[in-house]
């Protein structure tokens, strides 16, 4: 019995290695060696619902949250993620109902953690609710400190303020994990604050405009056939493995200015404002490899799972056009909600995700830029890195 408990543990630990590498198949096939040999309570059947998120198999993420909840009733974590699925199906009564039996037992939660904050958030998100007190953990020393040196009066407080909620345990770090590319030394840092970008202002002033054109490319899109096309793509990709839960799916989608380097002349003029607003920027928004601008829809009830970056040298920038509400976005241990007028830049290769609980579709302008900290020669020497081929994509 304690050798299968042993090899249990094993699979266990390999099950959720091959998640933080998003390998879907390795992850369930681990996982479910691991509760065939025996590996006890709820968690192990969460992780296999993760496993299944990554293959997408919605209708196996949910059946295994169902089993996680048969194993332990109780499992206040299990119910809320099984309310997310259930949120993700389309199944919006029976989700609503999982989200309120889970928050009817957070008294019952031993230790809270940055995923129990992001679950009862998107639970109270979805059912419309205010956040109420009492749910966070208990008051710490760190409080008295961050009290008594009024932190959080400079803008530039947010990382100390991060690493006060550290030391309480409210939040784990996260780091940046690029899937091709790690240039060393740089900051590990989730949203930067826009008072560093002096170019945020004259972009944000430019929304009206750029929201009019996105209304009329789709009112346009109503005659002809529609120019959105699914943002993760097999086609181009052939001979790579390509493993994404939401590969070839239209429920995000993007309409693309510049795609990988190449201007998408027809698109760019169907909306002339919009890339002068980002051409205006210079270039600093053409970062190696191949910069890409577009408008990136969601679709009402999708989520985009938690993924990595490709490369650490540049930030992606966020301007929303259209926002429906009930809409979030995660980048580490930070959960906002955009706002209108309101630029997002952040660190793509730490993880992030993002969602649409509305009934109508999200717009969002996507650019990137090169990371503030690398000099004028640095930016030179990956730039002709990359067009060597020197961090080509892995086949």
């Amino acid at each position: 019995m304690e050798e299968r408990l042993t090899e249990a543990r094993s699979q266990a630990a390999a099950g959720m290695q091959a998640l933080q590498t998003r390998n879907g198949p390795a992850a369930q096939t681990a996982l479910t060696r691991a509760i065939e040999l025996g590996w006890p309570g709820p968690d192990v059947w969460v992780a296999l619902s993760f496993a299944k998120s990554l293959l997408g198999d919605m209708d196996g993420r949910i059946a295994a949250l169902e089993k996680a909840l048969d194993v332990d009733p109780t499992s206040v974590r299990a119910r809320l993620h099984h309310g997310q699925a259930l949120s993700g199906a389309g199944r919006k009564e029976e989700a609503a109902a999982a989200f309120r039996m889970g928050l009817s037992s957070l008294s019952t939660v031993e230790t809270w953690t940055t995923e129990m904050d992001q679950l009862v958030s998107a639970a109270r998100a979805f059912l419309g609710l205010e956040a109420e007190a009492g749910t966070a953990p208990a008051h710490h020393p760190v409080d008295d400190f961050a009290r008594d040196y009024n932190v959080g009066a400079d803008p530039d407080d947010d990382l100390f303020r991060q690493s006060l909620d550290m030391l309480a345990g409210r939040i784990r770090p996260y780091v940046s994990k690029p899937t091709r590319y790690l240039y060393p030394g740089l900051p590990n840092r989730q949203f930067y604050p826009l008072h560093h970008f002096a170019w945020t202002e004259a972009l944000a002033a430019k929304t009206p405009e750029i929201h009019a054109e996105l209304e009329n490319l789709l009112a346009r899109q109503r005659s002809e056939a529609t120019r959105f096309s699914p943002y993760v793509e097999k086609a181009g990709r052939e001979g790579t493995n390509v493993s994404h839960p939401l590969l070839d799916n239209p429920d995000w989608s993007a309409f693309y200015l510049i795609k990988q380097g190449e201007r998408q002349e027809e698109n760019i003029a169907l909306c002339p404002k919009t890339m002068a607003a980002i051409d205006a920027l210079g270039d600093e928004a053409c970062p190696a490899p191949a910069q890409s601008v577009l408008f990136s829809l969601l679709k009402p009830g999708a989520s985009i799972p938690p993924h990595h970056g490709q490369f650490n040298t540049r930030l992606i920038c966020h301007l929303p056009v259209i926002l429906p509400g009930q809409c979030g976005f995660r980048v580490g241990n930070e959960t906002r909600e955009w706002k209108d007028g309101e630029v997002f830049i952040f660190d793509d290769t730490i993880e992030h995700e993002a969602w649409n609980r509305s009934e109508q579709p999200r717009y969002v302008l996507i650019f990137e830029i090169w990371r503030p900290e690398l000099s004028d020669r640095q930016r030179q020497l990956i730039s002709s890195l990359f067009a060597l081929g020197g961090a080509a994509e892995p086949r």
